[in-house]
């Protein structure tokens, strides 16, 4: 918004996609808000048909929808891991595919996925998390490499840990996890990197067409030493 650009906010939550919207009317563009569970198809493909309808083919897509999910395999059930992947990373496949498909066809545009700095640095205790998005790193390398003769670039936001409300959204499975640890683990994030940092990172990647960028001085030296 602060680009420039009119924003099109999609959140499961209609309230936090309307509060969103607001912001960026306060910064003078048009933005409108969208209920949307992006790890449901047919909803996603709804959304597609009028978003398109309203405003034609977008010229930027920014997939960051996401959930986190500590503790270990032996602990989670399979209902744990269908749950992270349909929304980490189908919902990125799902954004593409609807959303950037589009851009790929008429020849311009770029695409942002929302990864990790934990897509490459491996933890026990965040597994699931780990794996979908290292899955969504690589899937979008591999597009990036696909849809590079469309002139449309794709990038990958590995950021560090990011002062957002993840938590509370989170399924922690265990017995490692208790009220303290939670409390102490909310704690943590307090002290993370402002969205704003995130933010200024994917408008890096647009500009520049980069492949990957990694917010946070953790994040960058993770990748460095992985």
């Amino acid at each position: 918004a602060e680009a420039g650009a009119d924003v099109v906010c999609v959140d499961i939550d209609e309230l936090a996609a309307k509060t969103t919207t607001v912001a960026c009317e306060d910064r003078g563009v048009t933005s409108r808000a969208h209920a949307c569970d992006v790890a449901d198809r047919r909803a996603m493909e709804a959304l597609a048909e009028r978003v398109h309808d309203e405003h034609g083919v977008l010229d930027v897509v920014v997939n960051n929808a996401g959930v986190g999910m500590s503790g270990r395999l032996a602990d989670m059930s399979l209902d744990d891991w269908e749950w992270i992947r349909s929304i980490n990373l189908d919902g990125v496949v799902h954004g593409c595919r609807l959303f950037g498909a589009p851009m790929a066809e008429r020849g311009r545009g770029h695409v942002v996925n929302v990864a990790s700095g934990l897509a490459y640095l491996p933890r026990s205790t965040e597994i699931a998390y780990c794996t979908t998005k290292a899955a969504v790193l690589m899937f979008s390398r591999s597009l990036r490499a696909d849809w590079r003769t469309c002139s449309v670039g794709v990038s990958a936001v590995c950021p560090g840990f990011v002062n957002t409300p993840i938590l509370s959204r989170g399924r922690f499975v265990g017995p490692m996890w208790s009220p303290e640890t939670m409390k102490l683990a909310e704690r943590g994030f307090g002290f993370g990197h402002p969205p704003e940092a995130v933010a200024d990172a994917v408008m890096v990647a647009i500009r520049r067409n980069r492949a990957m960028v990694a917010p946070g001085l953790e994040a960058r030296l993770g990748w460095q030493l992985h």
